[in-house]
């Protein structure tokens, strides 16, 4: 008769703890794998949350940036409305002046000048722009653009065109230039007087 495996014999011994120790592996290997998710979760939110702090901090910055900015052209204009700007009743006259008696500097003669005075809208501010012609060699052209620059007026260059004259052989050319200014108001009354003085108006 052949003799019976003993590990048959004893199943009842071993069963039990066989069965044990598999069903604490299975745990294990669950808790294990719940644990290992969990982690990466983890770190996927950590690594999300540094991104966005980091973000924010970025935003922080631009905007103290943009706030610094805009205080810095706050008081630039605040002092070109005081200074360089200010009122059309004191600077109009000057500036004109200043623009016909530099081109008499230069050897050139302003012919009739007209104007265009509207709202600037981004500023607040009244932009007067002056329109005139002028003839004379381009060396002489050169240096009224260059005694424009150099005014202590508030001058901007908006426009300038050649044009040729009717002669080919002249040295000469024609200038339509228009020159241009800011003021923090509108004087109504003393734009009448120009109009009333020969000076064309447009708006």
């Amino acid at each position: 008769m052949k003799a019976r495996n003993p590990w048959f014999a004893l199943w009842p011994v071993w069963a039990v703890p066989a069965v044990l120790v598999v069903a604490n592996g299975l745990w294990l290997g669950g808790v294990r794998g719940a644990l290992v998710g969990r982690s990466s979760l983890l770190a996927r939110q950590v690594r999300d949350a540094e991104a966005t702090v980091a973000r924010l901090e970025r935003e922080a910055a631009t905007l103290e940036e943009a706030r610094r900015a805009s205080g810095e052209l706050e008081e630039r204009l605040a002092a070109l409305r005081g200074g360089a700007i200010g009122s059309m009743k004191a600077r109009l006259v000057p500036f004109l002046k200043d623009v016909v008696e530099r081109g008499q500097e230069a050897g050139l003669a302003n012919e009739r000048i007209s104007y265009q005075v509207r709202s600037d809208e981004d500023t607040g501010l009244t932009y007067f722009a002056a329109t005139y012609e002028l003839e004379g060699t381009y060396e002489a052209i050169r240096t009224y653009i260059g005694l424009l620059e150099r005014s202590p007026q508030f001058v901007v260059i908006d426009r300038l065109d050649l044009r040729g004259t009717d002669d080919a052989s002249a040295l000469t050319v024609k200038v339509r230039l228009t020159v241009g200014t800011y003021f923090f108001d509108l004087d109504r009354e003393l734009l009448a007087t120009l109009d009333a003085g020969g000076v064309g108006h447009g708006r």
